[in-house]
């Protein structure tokens, strides 16, 4: 076991850096790193022999506690590692305490077909760069999370143009992968559109496919924020009516 994995209990325990590039507009970790932590551990887990690396990712979901701040303290990656499921805590601890920011849970497995979702919804661009590929020659799943933030903020931008930046944050995201996602040069079709509304919350959903083949699902929950006390709020009267008017 490397110097940086600490077993604690059931659970292992990965010290990561933190890079600048990891944060995003609001000074926050951006939501695809936590992935990428995710990612990073799960790959030194599979070094070591405690994960099978044979298998397939099949389902990551990622719960946001409470953002995360640029620090010079380690990130650390909590590991609870299931038969079919990796559990990830992705922490920092400060003045003897451990606060946890995300939640990364990993299905593993045989992707399954899935069929195109019978929703009306205007195809979005999504396209494939060569370093979004991983060691397979596959888009793997941080940056299919990735694909699917970038469509969200263009899904976003496009019909959501009254609502502005730091209004909302992403509070869950949620990502099936059914085919593997290969380089080319003509684009997949993104699709979005919103499929519930709540009083302090929004379910926007995600579709790439090619052609009638759906390659990946996103569902992705915004929850009203605070910018300015950091915390979550109620939508407003009119915040409400906006995501009422796209509901799919």
């Amino acid at each position: 076991m490397p110097s940086n994995a600490v077993p604690a209990n059931d659970q292992i325990v990965h010290e990561l850096p933190m890079r600048w590039a990891d944060l995003d507009s609001l000074n926050h970790v951006n939501n695809v790193v936590y992935v990428d932590y995710a990612a990073e551990s799960r790959a030194i887990l599979i070094e070591d022999g405690v994960l099978d690396g044979g298998r397939d990712v099949t389902h990551v979901s990622v719960k946001y506690v409470r953002p995360l701040l640029l620090t010079r303290h380690p990130v650390l990656v909590v590991s609870e590692v299931g038969s079919d499921v990796v559990t990830q805590q992705i922490c920092v601890d400060r003045d003897g305490e451990r606060l946890t920011y995300a939640i990364v849970t990993t299905s593993l497995g045989t992707p399954s077909p899935a069929s195109r979702a019978s929703v009306s919804s205007e195809p979005l661009p999504s396209r494939i760069r060569r370093s979004d590929l991983n060691a397979a020659g596959v888009v793997g799943p941080t940056k299919t999370f990735e694909l699917f933030q970038e469509g969200r903020i263009l899904y976003i931008s496009g019909h959501l143009s009254g609502l502005n930046a730091g209004q909302f944050v992403v509070g869950t995201v949620a990502v099936e992968f059914h085919q593997p996602i290969t380089w080319r040069r003509d684009g997949y079709q993104m699709r979005g559109w919103i499929s519930r509304v709540g009083d302090a919350s929004v379910t926007i959903e995600s579709e790439l496919s090619d052609g009638d083949a759906v390659l990946a699902r996103a569902q992705s929950f915004l929850v009203g924020f605070d910018l300015a006390a950091q915390t979550s709020r109620a939508f407003t009267a009119e915040e409400k009516a906006i995501f009422g008017g796209l509901l799919g």
